[in-house]
C-alpha cells in the first residue's frame, strides 16, 4: 500500500510542476475579480498606473488591460482619442514581469474612475489584445450600429476582421464597454500578430504605417457613427 502511495506522489508532482508552469498565468490571469481585491495586493504607481482624460466627449474610449496585460492596447486607445479629442481612460500594468496578475475580467471591472466615465458617456470603445500571430481583429460589444461602422471602415483599409467569438463577444451586460448611457458599447479584439504590426521592433514608443491606418480607420468609423447619434 506504501509502495502504491509513493508512485502517486511520484506521477501527481509533475503533472503538479506542469500546472505551475504551463498552467499558471491563466490561473493567475483570473485571480482578482474586483478592483477592491487588486488592491489589497497591488500598489497603485509601483505596479500599476490608472491615467484618464475627461473630455467631455460622446465616446470615452478604454483600455482596461493596458500597459504590460495586453502591450499595445493602451497606444491605439489613447492615440485614437487624442486624434479625436475623445475621453480616455487606461488601466496599465507596470511590472518589470507578470503583468498579467493585474487582468480583471471586463465584466468584473469595477475600478471607478473608468466605471464613471463610461457611465457618463453615451457608448464607448474598449480596445482588448488577443492571441494569435494572424493580423485579425475581432468585433463585439453590443452596440451594433458603432460597431458595424468601424468594420467597414476597416475593411475598407483593407483590415481582416471578423465577429468575435462567444467567449471575447463583449455582449455581457455586465461588461464595462456595455455600462453606458445606452447601454451597450464596441469592443475590438487585436491579435498579437495585428499588435506587433503596429510598432517598430517592438518599440511601442514607435509607430508604423500599419498603426496609422488603424487609427485613421478608427476615426472614420467613429465619425461615421457619431453622425447618427
Amino acid at each position: 500500500m506504501r509502495k502504491n502511495n509513493r508512485y502517486t506522489y511520484i506521477i501527481f508532482l509533475p503533472a503538479f510542476l506542469c500546472l505551475l508552469l504551463y498552467g499558471g498565468t491563466h490561473y493567475i490571469s483570473l485571480k482578482y475579480n474586483s478592483y477592491e481585491e487588486l488592491k489589497e495586493h497591488e500598489e497603485l504607481n509601483e505596479d500599476y498606473e490608472i491615467n484618464y482624460v475627461e473630455r467631455n466627449s460622446d465616446i470615452t474610449v478604454i483600455a482596461v488591460h493596458g500597459g504590460g496585460i495586453e502591450p499595445g492596447t493602451s497606444e491605439v486607445a489613447k492615440g485614437l482619442a487624442d486624434r479625436m479629442d475623445l475621453s480616455y481612460y487606461l488601466f496599465e500594468g507596470i511590472k518589470t514581469a507578470g503583468n498579467m496578475i493585474l487582468h480583471i475580467e471586463s465584466t468584473l471591472f469595477d475600478e471607478p474612475i473608468g466605471r464613471n466615465m463610461v457611465q457618463e458617456s453615451v457608448s464607448a470603445l474598449s480596445i482588448h489584445g488577443y492571441q494569435g500571430e494572424e493580423s485579425m481583429i475581432f468585433l463585439g460589444g453590443r452596440n451594433e450600429a458603432y460597431r458595424e461602422a468601424i468594420r467597414d471602415a476597416l475593411q475598407h483599409h483593407g483590415f481582416a476582421v471578423a465577429d468575435a467569438p462567444s467567449h471575447i463577444s463583449g455582449m455581457s451586460e455586465d461588461n464595462i464597454v456595455n455600462d453606458t448611457q445606452l447601454g451597450e458599447g464596441v469592443q475590438l479584439e487585436l491579435t498579437a500578430g495585428l499588435r506587433d504590426s503596429l510598432f517598430v521592433n517592438g518599440d511601442r514608443s514607435d509607430t508604423t504605417a500599419v498603426y496609422d491606418e488603424l487609427m485613421e480607420s478608427l476615426e472614420e468609423g467613429t465619425n461615421h457613427y457619431l453622425e447618427t447619434v
